[in-house]
């Protein structure tokens, strides 16, 4: 499944058993183009899971906005196959030009890499869509109508925003696969959040004209959603999952924390104390993840801890 998203060949669903227990049919079925099964009703209740098709008519004309510095975005295809107009803007700071399927239908803009906030704002200036998409380059949106979807949500919802759902990979470790179902969880409408990200997310241009992202390095969509009315859309999903690595996650959770406590919430690891009592909670994610586990939760912890100290006075 993952070889075939990849290459972005329609996949088909057929169930003539009963599923393994602790398959996640959630999980799967939006990744599909179409679904069958033993149970009429199974398939019923199955459909009304797959990925939004093609409606077209729709007059909205979309931006979207990839920054990459690794590799050509690998939904480039799927986002210029939707069912509304669509810009794509790859947004890339690497040392020689890109080159790479997908990149026919796309305007590439070399500009030099000033964090997640203004090099994604520096884009926005020059988009000319009414509506901005912001992804990131190892994300695929599923289905033809996922812009469209987003886009009427953000309207009939009233939102400054609105999030895309996360799927994990099929072959995603199963403590990312839990962590994305309980951020962004199945559904069947809209509704209002208070969180905004940026791995697949929709805003009008004209807010972000009027209201730009902030200067940071990164959790720009943590900075700008605070105060405003933010929507999630569980019926536009995007696949989307990071390899757990210990110096990837220590990183990552240092940085996104350091803005976490710069906007005033608590610091989850504050001292050395809170983190030596955290220490016996590594036990039931190792269980879950297996024995490497133990070096992802504790780079995780030591993230935390060390976005306290950086904020420090």
């Amino acid at each position: 499944m993952r070889a075939a998203l990849l290459e972005g060949e329609p996949l088909w669903l057929e169930l003539w058993e009963p599923p393994p227990p602790g398959t996640r049919l959630d999980d799967i079925v939006p990744l599909c183009h179409a679904v069958d099964t033993w149970d009429p009703r199974l398939t019923a209740s199955l459909l009304a899971q797959l990925p939004p098709g093609a409606r077209p008519g729709s007059g909205a004309r979309v931006s979207v906005i990839v920054p990459t510095h690794r590799r050509v975005p690998w939904g480039l295809a799927t986002l210029a196959a939707q069912d509304l107009e669509v810009e794509l803007i790859v947004v890339d700071n690497g040392p020689a030009p890109l080159a790479g399927p997908g990149l026919d239908s796309a305007r590439v803009l070399r500009l030099p890499w000033e964090g997640h906030g203004r090099t994604r704002q520096r884009a926005v200036e020059q988009a000319t869509g009414e509506y901005v998409f912001f992804t990131v380059d190892d994300a695929i949106p599923c289905g033809a109508g996922f812009l469209r979807t987003l886009v009427e949500a953000l309207e009939q919802g009233g939102y400054d925003a609105i999030t895309a759902r996360q799927i994990p990979w099929p072959d995603s470790d199963p403590i990312s696969a839990r962590r994305l179902r309980g951020w962004t969880p199945p559904g069947d409408h809209h509704r209002p959040v208070p969180f905004l990200d940026h791995v697949a997310a929709l805003h009008r241009r004209s807010t972000l004209l009027a209201g730009p992202l902030p200067n940071v390095p990164i959790a720009e969509d943590l900075r700008w959603g605070r105060g405003r009315r933010l929507g999630y859309e569980p019926r536009a999903p995007v696949v989307h999952a990071h390899a757990r690595r210990p110096a990837d996650l220590w990183r990552r959770t240092r940085a996104i924390h350091t803005q976490h406590i710069a906007v005033g919430e608590p610091a989850r690891v504050p001292d050395l104390g809170a983190l030596l009592d955290a220490l016996p909670g590594l036990a039931w994610p190792v269980v879950e993840g297996g024995p490497r586990e133990i070096l992802n939760q504790a780079a995780e912890l030591l993230g935390q801890y060390a976005a306290a100290r950086t904020a420090r006075p």
